[in-house]
């Protein structure tokens, strides 16, 4: 009988230590578990590869010093009134918190996009008038003459020296400041953020309220479809349902099925950069969410959403996520400029 007993407390003992470590080896299970339901292959889509470089173009330390001076030197614009800086500020994300400081071709109002991860872009500009980096500089350069009057000439003569050191030849041309420029732009990369930590198997780098977000980013509420692996852009246009009058890519194409369509812009320090959309008129990600929950704000064919009816836990989970896709803000130290031409 005192076996039975002993045996009968032994077996209770075990049973309430069972049930005591239940929800220990549960949390650690689920802290310890692969990020989804995915294969390994579909998780390192997700991770960043080396930054392209175009073969005219190469990565030259040189050259990207000059872009540098060059982005933050005010005398390249003719009016010397503002850099490229001015409107893609270290600070705020490399974009500006200011709305529409930039003009589409028929002078309406667009937000400046951050250019975080710009050199893995595969389109520019919102309306895609560009399919290379150094295009769109230099594009840009030239609708500025039109509006400030920017003249290449007019950048210091000590500018000269270093053009012809690079570049063999003296002229401060558009297409050589764009090269310079776009070589400076590709070495601004963030890929530290907690998702992207998450990915590299740092299994606490992200909340359970994220790693849901994640799932329901690219499940429930199909953000994947557009913003795709692995910079969170497909380079892509889209019609979103925003109200706007803008023409978007129809400026480009003159096809009437692009009415209204704009290129999908990446998400990565998205935290860090409103206002959102082309418009600049969504001044929190929360707000974003709800418009996607909605299926944009104007319901009518050519928009391609569709309402999700998000719960508010699952808009909040995707925030939670869509905040993780933010690293470490940029350090820059603002180059000296050559000194200006004798008066």
């Amino acid at each position: 009988m005192e076996n039975d007993v002993n045996l009968i407390i032994k077996r209770v003992t075990l049973l309430f230590a069972a049930l005591c470590f239940v929800p220990f080896f549960t949390t650690l299970l689920f802290a310890t578990e692969t990020p989804y339901p995915i294969s390994e292959q579909e998780i390192n889509a997700w991770r960043l590869t080396e930054v392209p470089y175009p073969e005219s173009n190469p990565n030259q330390k040189a050259v990207e010093e000059l872009g540098k001076q060059l982005f933050f030197d005010p005398r390249l614009i003719g009016d010397r009134t503002f850099s490229c800086a001015a409107c893609h500020f270290p600070g705020t994300g490399w974009s500006d918190p200011h709305p529409n400081k930039i003009k589409n071709t028929q002078g309406m109002d667009r937000q400046a996009p951050s250019l975080i991860n710009v050199a893995f872009q595969k389109a520019f500009f919102w309306d895609g008038r560009s399919k290379t980096l150094e295009d769109a500089i230099e594009v840009h350069l030239k609708e500025l003459s039109l509006t400030s009057g920017y003249k290449t000439s007019a950048l210091p003569q000590a500018y000269q020296q270093k053009f012809l050191h690079i570049f063999g030849t003296s002229s401060t041309s558009s297409t050589n400041i764009a090269k310079a420029i776009a070589n400076f732009l590709r070495t601004i990369v963030v890929q530290d953020s907690p998702f992207d930590r998450w990915i590299a198997g740092d299994t606490s780098a992200l909340s359970q309220s994220a790693r849901r977000g994640f799932l329901l980013f690219i499940g429930k509420a199909e953000c994947s479809k557009c913003h795709s692996a692995p910079n969170f852009s497909d380079s892509k246009f889209h019609n979103i349902g925003l109200n706007t009058l803008d023409p978007g890519r129809l400026d480009v194409s003159q096809k009437k099925v692009d009415k209204g369509r704009f290129r999908t812009s990446s998400l990565r320090q998205i935290s860090r950069t409103p206002p959102y959309m082309h418009t600049g008129t969504k001044n929190t990600l929360m707000a974003v969410i709800e418009f996607y929950s909605h299926g944009g704000d104007r319901h009518e064919p050519s928009n391609e959403l569709k309402v999700l009816n998000l719960t508010e836990q699952e808009e909040r989970e995707i925030l939670d996520f869509l905040t993780s896709l933010t690293g470490s803000n940029s350090s820059i130290v603002i180059p000296q400029m050559p000194i200006s031409n004798a008066p």
